[in-house]
């Protein structure tokens, strides 16, 4: 699945690792969030996306909506044996992860070199 397809992620494989970078900077309101999501499934319904990394190293903003699509996303990972871990969070966007416990479902990483690590560890 090409770039092209995405209007908010650019994709990449590091080994067996699939590495999802957001590429919109702020993710405002339920119409973004929702592109957001629908765009993350897609790429998690491959069988290549077996190991997920999202990079969000270009957010400045996450919505709440924002973290409700990172909720049910993890979720169905895991209910599809899949692994999920992200990284890359300005602090503004990784205390809102942290205030609504998006920190306790899933692994969150400074950056994609520790986030890679962390996959090679499991």
């Amino acid at each position: 699945m090409a770039d092209a397809d995405f209007q908010h992620l650019r994709l990449s494989m590091v080994k067996e690792v699939a590495v999802v970078e957001i590429r919109t900077k702020d993710i405002q309101g339920p119409q973004l969030a929702q592109e957001l999501g629908h765009e993350l499934a897609l790429v998690m319904a491959q069988d290549w996306a077996k190991k997920l990394l999202i990079d969000f190293r270009r957010v400045g903003f996450l919505s709440s909506t924002g973290f409700a699509v990172l909720f049910r996303l993890v979720g169905q990972a895991k209910a599809e044996g899949r692994e999920v871990k992200l990284c890359g969070m300005e602090p503004g966007v990784r205390l809102g992860a942290e205030i609504v416990g998006l920190d306790k479902v899933v692994p969150i990483l400074e950056n994609e070199a520790a986030a890679l690590r962390a996959f090679a560890q499991t």
